[in-house]
């Protein structure tokens, strides 16, 4: 476990994959408050889903509960993580900063923000 600030690194992703201190992971993760790397809770937004899993706002709500000042959304390789109406209502009553851009453009914000000490959580999803 980290401590934001500490020497996390988030490395390298293509479709499929992110590597992070030299771990590769092959699923959807967060990166949540405490500093822990957990795999994605896909079954919170299955409801909300049509083919495709959506960011529901049920997964929304896991991530703003951990109270961040910033929330990032690694909306995959090539930015198509569909969101429904509920979970962008939710991310624009939040009152945190919420980046919402491609995997890999995601990294180097992450890595930037731990090493501020931020306070930050984000999902990546690592195919589309």
């Amino acid at each position: 476990m980290y401590k934001h600030g500490d020497t996390m690194i988030f490395e390298k992703t293509k479709f499929g994959f992110v590597i992070v201190d030299g771990k590769k992971y092959t699923h959807d993760i967060y990166l949540n408050l405490d500093g822990t790397i957990t795999k994605r809770k896909k079954e919170l937004s299955k409801p909300h889903s049509k083919g495709h899993t959506v960011l529901g706002p049920e997964e929304i709500k896991y991530l703003l509960d951990q109270k961040p000042e910033t929330l990032i959304i690694g909306k995959g390789q090539y930015g198509i993580l569909p969101m429904p109406k509920e979970s962008k209502k939710l991310l624009d009553e939040s009152g945190i900063i919420v980046i919402k851009t491609k995997t890999p453009n995601a990294l180097p914000m992450i890595n930037e923000l731990l090493k501020q000490k931020a306070k930050i959580v984000a999902i990546l999803h690592l195919t589309c």
